[in-house]
């Protein structure tokens, strides 16, 4: 055993790593077969003999199945009388996730029927079978199968099998996770990595990056495949009546579009004339109340409808592709192509900040963290609901927010001297800040209200670079500011009179005027303790809802009941359920430091900015919008970022034993977080996956319930 480890150690280590690869497959192929197929290994046809009960002898039997229906979407099977350990049930009917349980009856509970088990099944798709385990105290007397989900058509059993012969079924998706999870570990320990140091400039760590980045993008691939079954990428334009449709409601991108194809800024829909009878168009209750049709969430002004959401979207996705093709992006694939974008700025940004703060960070915790700060931003979640086009604008938000701090970033390191030369690099620099400028326009244009969250993160940076005495006023002004200021300035101008010339004022963008749940007009800024305190639990701490079946966790719909009056509450949860976040709490230590360099000092007053920003953003959106999750996901990716820059500049694998002890908890922690964004994909607002591509649901579902 000796001689076969020496001479492993003395092979390549590439040769090693596809040694480490090959023994991952084998022992997630054992794991495959001899835990998750230990069952086939123990079926006894002798005590538990196969029995396909009689369907013929029920109500309602047609000829080839019996029908549960709607109004009574239960069977019972009684008189038997046989030793069960599972059953096996074929249906057919309409396609989609549906859920029920298993009752019986058996010799320790002959009268009441008792809960066995539960299951998930697709009627219409190729999951339309389920086996769910039994374990009768001796003969099995009665079952009974029922359908907890409303049905809206019947469903048809084809077949109820007790103790039917499992064959041998290897999962391959989860082999291949984990084969992937085994062949990490393997590689990790082997290699050590989790004593290296985050080189960008060595090959072997840059490689590593562009596997976790290409490892992000690949999973923007999957969302987009999980979300529909059809994956379609284009759709045809649609027609006057369809725009007009209530259910075009929702794509607010679509009708812009073909607003200003028509050459108009507001949307070509038609207005109610008993809307603007109204004593409030505003007032949900009112309109209601006396019946007066209308347009949902959209703004409404002088007798015409506005989108107010933000326009980056259809620059970034609609008109491309339309001026390409002459068809229009389903939602699906306009969240796909920004959540790409989003991930490529988001890795480009955690390079610019490295550069720009340079922590000393530890390789393992680096790259984990990077998959953590995407999950724990909840861009998944965002893309995977983008079905919804109110998550449009959230992901390009999110990339543009992303691209302004790597152009900030680099751009306040353009004003270092270069180590070779010893010089400035001035056309570098004024390329930086120009872009930089364009790409806080863009934010605008996405989510107005995090612009505040660019602000907070650049303006400590460009105050000390504005005084800065080392440099001439020409670098300063010139090669810095003003390429920031003209592109900023000249979008500016633009957004403003896009907003006159809709509501007659530059800093409106509708949505005080939107039709939706309340009169938004009243809602307002106030300064109170109690709903900074209400902000702070359910922005920060409320948790999710747990649960013993995949996907495990789902938003909470907990509601805030003293606010005072009428406030907008939905799905959400808080921004510490991520754990990646918990590293927020590494600032007291930054704080409290003492002042080593001037980079530390420059990192405490951005860390601080950029903390003050989150907390008053999210009391701003607390009450102007109210509890949602997308009023979350404003603050997520700045938190994120700080939180994992805080995590790298912290924690390291040091000799001490309270140092590893952080560190392995700091591990897990951004585990945890890529763990629980990924499930997210399949728990939201929309649930996508569940509803439109159910076969794969389940598919994913049964990685963890065999």
């Amino acid at each position: 055993m000796k001689k076969i480890i020496q001479h492993f150690r003395r092979m390549p280590q590439a040769a090693q790593a596809l040694f480490l690869l090959l023994s991952a497959v084998l022992l997630a192929l054992i794991i495959e077969i001899g835990v998750f197929q230990f069952s086939f290994f123990t079926q006894n046809s002798e005590n538990y003999p196969e029995t396909e009960l009689d369907l013929s002898s029920l109500d309602g039997w047609n000829g080839e199945a019996l029908p549960l229906l709607p109004e009574n979407a239960t069977v019972s099977f009684d008189g038997l009388s046989v030793p069960a350990r599972s059953v096996t049930v074929r249906t057919s009917g309409p396609s989609g996730v549906l859920s029920g349980n298993i009752g019986i009856c058996d010799e320790a509970s002959a009268y009441k029927t008792v809960g066995a088990g539960s299951f998930q099944v697709n009627p219409g798709g190729a999951g339309n079978t389920f086996t769910v385990r039994l374990s009768s105290h001796g003969n099995l007397s009665r079952l009974r199968i029922t359908f907890t989900d409303e049905l809206t058509e019947p469903v048809f059993l084809l077949s109820v099998t007790l103790n039917a012969r499992q064959p041998l079924t290897v999962n391959s998706l989860r082999l291949f996770l984990m084969a992937g999870i085994l062949a990490l570990v393997f590689l990790t320990l082997h290699f050590r990595l989790y004593q290296e140091e985050y080189q960008p400039r060595k090959k072997s760590c840059r490689l590593m990056n562009a596997a976790v980045l290409l490892l992000c993008l690949l999973l923007c691939g999957a969302v987009f495949y999980a979300q529909d079954a059809d994956h379609a990428l284009l759709r045809p334009y649609p027609t006057l009546e369809e725009i007009r449709s209530p259910e075009m409601v929702v794509d607010a991108y679509m009708q812009q579009l073909d607003a200003f194809e028509k050459g108009q800024i507001e949307l070509d829909l038609d207005v109610n004339p008993q809307l603007e009878e109204l004593d409030n168009p505003y007032d949900t209750g009112e309109r209601n109340e006396k019946n007066v049709s209308y347009h949902w969430d959209r703004a409404f002004y002088n007798g015409k409808y506005y989108s107010y959401f933000g326009l980056a979207p259809l620059f970034m996705v609609y008109y491309p592709v339309y001026w390409l093709t002459g068809m229009l992006p389903t939602t699906a694939f306009a969240g796909f192509l920004l959540a790409a974008f989003a991930v490529v700025m988001i890795f480009a940004a955690i390079q610019g900040l490295m550069r720009l703060f340079a922590p000393r960070a530890n390789l393992l915790l680096f790259l984990t963290g990077e998959l953590a700060v995407v999950c724990g931003s909840f861009l998944y979640l965002m893309q995977a609901s983008s079905s919804s086009f109110y998550y449009l604008p959230l992901l390009a938000a999110a990339g543009w927010l992303a691209a302004f701090a790597v152009l900030a970033s680099y751009g306040v390191c353009a004003c270092r001297p270069l180590a070779a030369e010893g010089r400035l690099c001035p056309w570098k620099r004024v390329l930086l800040f120009a872009l930089c400028g364009v790409s806080l326009v863009m934010l605008v244009l996405s989510r107005p209200n995090m612009a505040l969250l660019a602000a907070a993160f650049a303006a400590p940076l460009f105050v000390l670079l504005l005084l800065n005495r080392k440099l001439s006023w020409r670098q300063r002004l010139l090669e810095s500011a003003c390429p920031f200021l003209i592109p900023v300035l000249l979008g500016a101008a633009a957004i403003m009179y896009y907003n006159y010339i809709r509501f007659d004022s530059v800093f409106e963008f509708g949505t005080t005027y939107q039709l939706t749940e309340s009169d938004i007009r009243w809602n307002g800024i106030v300064l109170s303790i109690h709903h900074f305190g209400s902000m702070l639990y359910h922005y920060f701490l409320e948790s999710f809802v747990y649960t013993e079946f995949f996907p495990f966790l789902r938003f909470t719909t907990e509601k805030c009941v003293d606010f005072g009056n009428y406030l907008y509450q939905e799905y959400s949860a808080g921004l510490l359920q991520m754990p990646l976040n918990l590293g927020l709490f590494l600032a007291v230590p930054v704080f409290l430091a003492g002042r080593r360099e001037k980079k530390d000092s420059q990192k405490k007053l951005v860390s601080a900015c950029l903390l003050a920003g989150i907390l008053i953003l999210g009391y701003v959106n607390f009450l102007l919008g109210g509890i949602h999750i997308r009023y979350v996901c404003d603050l997520s990716l700045a938190l994120s970022l700080l939180s994992f820059l805080l995590i790298l500049d912290q924690v390291h694998f040091d000799g001490t034993r309270s140092a590893r002890i952080l560190y392995v908890a700091a591990l897990c922690a951004l585990l945890l977080t890529a763990g629980r964004g990924l499930l997210l994909i399949f728990s939201n607002e929309t649930n996508d996956v569940l509803l439109n591509n159910p076969d794969f649901y389940l598919k994913i579902s049964r990685i963890f319930h065999g």
